[in-house]
């Protein structure tokens, strides 16, 4: 597995995490532990995200940089083109 491999499935992973908990204080919203739990995974999966990006360009189209004038997210490979991981 590539680094690239192993650094999208944490960002998945913690994203999943995310997703799980934020549904459960959508029914309990006072629930301290789930809160932390939040807090920690949302810490872990912002690292996680940044990591990546800072190594292979970024994960969706809201994090492209445009300060160089150019819309950047078109120009690495679609994954349909076959690029390597």
């Amino acid at each position: 597995m590539t680094d690239k491999a192993k650094l999208l499935g944490r960002v998945r992973m913690y994203d999943f995490a995310l997703v799980e908990v934020i549904e459960y204080l959508d029914g309990h919203p006072d629930n301290a532990a789930a809160l932390k739990y939040y807090n920690e995974m949302r810490t872990a999966f912002d690292k996680a995200a940044a990591e990546y990006e800072d190594a292979f360009g970024p994960l969706t189209a809201r994090e492209v940089d445009t300060r160089s004038g150019h819309w950047t997210w078109i120009d690495d490979p679609w994954p349909w083109e076959g690029a390597e991981d």
